[in-house]
């Protein structure tokens, strides 16, 4: 391919863009040059220059999110760094390790974060990111080296395009933060897309349950012993994720409102999630707080649950027989079996709203969510009255109580 000298603008890279046979552009004015990638819609910068008669390429970022003016004002510092035998690449960090390490701790702090999201974070750099890219000098990370350290060793441990994914996307945002703070000059993964490295579409996992099995299933949950019979209960009601459920406190249920009140901090969206109580959701939770003297739900030795404790809790009594968000898929299904308007499905799920809709859909009316959670509580407790599931619930729980008391 050939190599064309020019005076390096945005409207010259984009018309030798066009051709096929220009394998890359050097500017007459500065050392840059511009390599196209295969795709011809994007390139490489790089800033070259000899030493000791050895050519030497300097990577700094990727058009066209690096415009031309940008590149070219970079130039300078460049040179004053490269004759001080500075990175190029780093200016605070000299190693990933270094920077995820201050990402880390930087999540940690992020308090408007779910605590979730921040341990998950943490999880992903302690377990994945950091063990296999910590000693990558950042002047040295480029696509191949990605691919080869990370995203292929990722595939062989067997993990799924969507876990990949995100730890793909953890690894972006540490970079762009570190950059936006001006902590490195040039952020390198600015160019690279998750679909460089893995083009198989990522579908969404398919539930283990059906809507068929949802009798059997709230029959099998109201034989387990207390803490899991409670979490299960509740998610299956209310459609909760796992994390909302466990975190569940008596300040929450509002009888007097008729409002089950989850607080913005123990949601996955960071939005505060008001469900009705229906006359099935009253008697079930007037039994979990009659038996209990505990501010949580649903506890442990007089504790609440952690996350681990409540994954291991859901895996022991399902032994594998579905996961736990399956339970919220199943009520959801459930809810488009009934004809549930799509818009009161999505509030209560407490999905993110997007664009307009928060200005006007008007789903969040609270009569509006009552009627809807009414009949698919009538649906989903059909083989029973509101007393016997009331007595039902009095009797396990208290004779739990009453042995853990003994």
């Amino acid at each position: 391919m050939q190599s064309i000298a020019l005076v390096m603008s945005e409207a010259a890279i984009n018309r030798h863009a066009a051709d096929e046979a220009v394998g890359e552009l050097r500017d007459y004015r500065s050392e840059l040059v511009l390599r196209f990638h295969k795709s011809r819609d994007k390139g490489t910068w790089y800033y070259v220059r000899y030493q000791q008669r050895q050519k030497q390429r300097h990577r700094l970022g990727y058009w066209p999110l690096l415009k031309t003016k940008d590149v070219q004002a970079m130039v300078p510092d460049l040179v004053k760094k490269l004759g001080t035998g500075a990175e190029v690449q780093s200016s605070q960090f000299v190693t990933v390790g270094q920077l995820l390490q201050w990402y880390k701790k930087r999540v940690e702090q992020e308090t408007l974060k779910s605590q979730s999201r921040r341990n998950g974070v943490v999880n992903v750099i302690d377990k994945h990111l950091q063990r296999r890219l910590g000693t990558v000098r950042i002047a040295m990370v480029t696509k191949a080296v990605i691919d080869e350290k990370l995203m292929l060793p990722l595939q062989s441990d067997g993990l799924m395009p969507g876990t990949i994914r995100n730890y793909f996307g953890v690894l972006k945002r540490a970079f762009a933060t570190a950059y936006e703070l001006d902590l490195i000059s040039i952020d390198p993964l600015a160019g690279m897309k998750f679909v460089d490295y893995i083009q198989r579409r990522i579908m969404a996992r398919e539930s283990k349950l059906l809507t068929s099995d949802r009798i059997q299933v709230l029959n099998a949950v109201l034989a387990y012993e207390p803490a899991a019979l409670v979490l299960q209960l509740l998610m299956l009601m209310f459609a909760l994720r796992i994390g909302e459920a466990r975190q569940l406190a008596r300040s929450m249920v509002r009888f007097d409102r008729g409002l089950l009140a989850i607080p913005a901090h123990i949601t996955k969206t960071g939005h505060d999630n008001n469900l009705p109580l229906t006359t099935w959701a009253t008697a079930v939770l007037q039994a979990v707080i009659d038996s209990s003297e505990c501010e949580h739900l649903i506890t442990v030795k007089r504790r609440p649950l952690t996350k681990d404790q409540a994954q291991k809790l859901f895996r022991t009594s399902v032994n594998g027989k579905y996961r736990s968000h399956d339970l919220r898929k199943v009520a959801r299904s459930t809810w488009a079996e009934m004809g549930m308007d799509y818009w009161v499905s999505e509030r209560l799920l407490n999905h993110r709203q997007k664009g307009q809709d928060q200005a006007y859909i008007k789903a969040d009316a609270y009569e509006v969510k009552l009627a809807a959670l009414q009949q698919y509580h009538d649906l989903l407790f059909a083989g029973f009255d509101v007393g016997t599931m009331q007595a039902l619930m009095n009797s396990k729980l208290r004779c739990s109580a009453s042995k853990n008391a003994a």
